[in-house]
Parts: C-alpha cells; sequence; structure tokens
C-alpha cells in the first residue's frame, strides 16, 4: 500500500495534494478556519447554507445546479464544522475527469463555480437576500433544536459543558438559537468579509492532477498574510471529577464519562492511543461492549471514542436509570483492567488489523482521504508511517498509554422511572 501527498505554502495558503489516477473524479476542498468564538459560531455555521444557494451570477438554487447539470452532474457543496478548537467553513467540488470524458476543460469550468460560490456571493447593498437569510435561520433553527431530541447527542454535549465550561470545545457546531436571531442580512455580509480577509485557507486536491496544475487552476486564492493554527488545546490536569444529571421523560437512560488524556495529539503517542481505545471500547471486541453490554447485561451500547484534538476520551452508554450506578462501576473496572495490562494478545492483534485495514479502506475513497489529510495535517505522517507505529506498538505502550488516561466528569440523562 502507497499513497504519496504533497503538502506546500504559497501566499500565505497551504496546499494539500493528491497526486493519483486511480479515482475517476478530481475532488477539491477549500476550507477557512478560525478560532472558536461564542459570538461569531452561530452566524458563521448559518454562512455556508446560505452561500450554496444562490451566487451573484447565479440568483437562485435552479439556476447554480444547471451549469452543475452540464458539468457531467458536479457536485458542490459548502458546510460548517468544528476541528479542535477551530471553526471550519468548507467548500467542496466533486467532477469527473475531463480526460475521460474528452472534455479537457471540464475542471476548469467546475472550479470557476466554485470561485464564484466563495468570492462572488449573492450580495445587496443591504447584505445578504433577506428571502435567503429567513429561510435559512428557520431551517437552522430546526437543527440547533434537534439537538435535543437527539439524546445521545444532547448527552454528549452536556458532558462537553461539564468538563469545559464556557470553552470552544464545548461550544456546539451549530451555535445557539439566541445567536441565530441575532443575525441579520448586514451582519451575515459582516462575517463572511472577515471570513474572506482573517480566516487560515487550505486546500485539498484528490486526483489526476499536478502541482503545477493545481496552483494554476487555483490562481483565484487571494495571496493574504500566513495564519497561526489554533486548533490545538492545551493539555489539561484533572482536578476531580465532576458530575451531573437531568431527568427526562425518556425510556432509556444515557451515562457518558468524560477523561482526559495527556497525550500530545501531534505525537506518534496519539496513533497508538487508538489502540487503546479500541482494546477499552472502540470495536464489538472491545472491554466495553463485552463486559458491560453483552456479560453484565447493564447497557443496551457502550463505547468510546478518542479526541486526540480534545486530549479527551469519551464513553457512550445507554443504560436503564436503575443500572446507570453499577454501569458506571463496571466501566470504571474495564479501563482498571487494561492499565493493569488484562487483555490478550490476540485483542491486541485484532485491534490493529482493525485500525490499520481502516486506513488502508481510506485509499479506496477521494472524501476519506481529504478527511484523513485534515485530521493528519498537524502530525505530518504519512499512512504508511501511521501503519508502521500500530504494526511496532507493543503491551507494554498500550499499559503506558492507559495510565495517562484519568476519569474527569460523569453526565447522567436519567429516564422518568
Amino acid at each position: 500500500m502507497s499513497q504519496s501527498f504533497e503538502t506546500w505554502k504559497k501566499e500565505g495558503t497551504t496546499y494539500h495534494l493528491v497526486p493519483t489516477d486511480k479515482f475517476k473524479t478530481t475532488t477539491v476542498l477549500v476550507t477557512f478556519s478560525a478560532p472558536l468564538e461564542e459570538k461569531t459560531l452561530t452566524s458563521r455555521a448559518i454562512l455556508p447554507y446560505i452561500m450554496e444557494k444562490s451566487t451573484a451570477a447565479y440568483p437562485s438554487m435552479k439556476a447554480l445546479r444547471e451549469p452543475l447539470e452540464t458539468l457531467y452532474d458536479a457536485g458542490l457543496y459548502a458546510d460548517a464544522s468544528k476541528f479542535g478548537e477551530e471553526h471550519v467553513i468548507s467548500f467542496q467540488l466533486d467532477v469527473v475527469r475531463g480526460d475521460l470524458v474528452r472534455h479537457e476543460t471540464l475542471l476548469e469550468e467546475a472550479l470557476d463555480l466554485l470561485e464564484q460560490m466563495i468570492f462572488y456571493p449573492d450580495l445587496t447593498e443591504g447584505g445578504f437576500r433577506e428571502q435567503f437569510v429567513k429561510q435559512e435561520k428557520r431551517l437552522h433553527a430546526l437543527r440547533i433544536s434537534s439537538l435535543y431530541d437527539d439524546k445521545m447527542r444532547f448527552a454528549q454535549q452536556r458532558l462537553l459543558e461539564l468538563m469545559a465550561p464556557g470553552e470552544a470545545v464545548s461550544l456546539s457546531s451549530l451555535g445557539t438559537l439566541e445567536g441565530l436571531e441575532a443575525i441579520t442580512t448586514s451582519s451575515l455580509r459582516d462575517t463572511y468579509r472577515s471570513m474572506i480577509e482573517n480566516d487560515r485557507i487550505d486546500v485539498f486536491v484528490v486526483g489526476h492532477v499536478t502541482r503545477d496544475e493545481m496552483e494554476e487552476a487555483l490562481s483565484f486564492l487571494p495571496s493574504h498574510s500566513e495564519k497561526t493554527s489554533h486548533y490545538i488545546p492545551a493539555l489539561k490536569q484533572v482536578a476531580g471529577v465532576k458530575r451531573s444529571s437531568e431527568t427526562q421523560p425518556i425510556k432509556q437512560g444515557k451515562l457518558h464519562l468524560g477523561y482526559r488524556v495527556a497525550v500530545d495529539p501531534t505525537s506518534a503517542d496519539s496513533i497508538r492511543m487508538q489502540i487503546v481505545n479500541g482494546l477499552f471500547g472502540g470495536f464489538p471486541h472491545s472491554k466495553l461492549f463485552m463486559n458491560v453490554r453483552e456479560k453484565e447485561s447493564l447497557a443496551y451500547y457502550a463505547a468510546s471514542r478518542y479526541a486526540a484534538l480534545n486530549g479527551a476520551l469519551y464513553v457512550y452508554s445507554g443504560v436503564e436509570t436503575q443500572k446507570a450506578e453499577r454501569a458506571e462501576t463496571i466501566i470504571k473496572e474495564q479501563l482498571v483492567d487494561l492499565k493493569a495490562g488484562n487483555f490478550t494478545a490476540e485483542e491486541l492483534t485484532q485491534t490493529k488489523a482493525m485500525l490499520i485495514n481502516a486506513r488502508r479502506q481510506i485509499l479506496d475513497q477521494p472524501g476519506q482521504l481529504i478527511g484523513w489529510l485534515n485530521g493528519s495535517k498537524m502530525r505530518g505522517l504519512t499512512l504508511e508511517d501511521e501503519i508502521h507505529i500500530i504494526e511496532t506498538a507493543t503491551r507494554e505502550d498500550v499499559v503506558r498509554l492507559a495510565a495517562k488516561i484519568e476519569l474527569e466528569a460523569v453526565y447522567l440523562l436519567r429516564g422518568e422511572e
């Protein structure tokens, strides 16, 4: 398995290229990143949804989709997300390779639409068009409200707020209803201008493209001063276990535990920590699944996730409220077991194999390749590097890293009894 990639900086923009003829499409992702702040979060969260609806040259969704259809149904999307302590606005283009359909200018024509969406939005003297802003505010209010209906997401959000009150990591990527209410056509225009003028820009390309071709095709990107990355938070010490609980009219309770992980997310140990998480609760053969769910029948589900950028590991479980205390005890025991090295060579081998297989599958999807590039840019490692780190990890590595995991918070969403 081998897949080369190049990363370089030019005129303030960082370029990431995976030159390959493996795919029949070319995928281009342009991201704008800024520090995650509550005062700008909601406006930034709604902005890409409005920008993908129309541009100055194509003042409706129908008008914008028509040229995409003529370009062999090219896809053009905008989105917003969190990455560590940064807020990221993304614009993605997927288009068929021109050499495969005898349309040599296909990529250039598709990129023109991407340029239109990013740099020539549908603005009036007062800002973005009021009808689109009103419509999107209604839709975004539903997105924010849906967090309450999804009890797993709701419980996780509460856990984050418990672990890091008032900090960037605890902010929902969607923003707040209060922030949404304050948005106007002109304030949204100001948010857009700030994004263009102040955000750090990264470009990711996967396809049959050379470095020179990539730079030429994306020459519409502005020159700007290099921006500092803000996505990696400082590692934190645990000062006692925080607890919180709420009761709602639900049948299945949600028990979420938050652990601090004293591992630098830019280090090779952050790759090895994925093995620890896999053994603990990341896979169907993990301790949480086999013991909390299967053996003890204390949870409808029980799993864990390692969030390297947050310096944290989260446990999710769906429980009957009356069994929550016992479930918490058994969950904690699984980590104690792991720290003591109580796992088999077969379990370690299986975990490593699943992590390696997941990385090999990345090579089969352009979107996954870009996602991996974006997530791994802080480490400067290739896929082969990561696989080697996993393959050579030892039992001693697992025990050493498990010792760096410390419980910080427990949140229980109780069902009414």
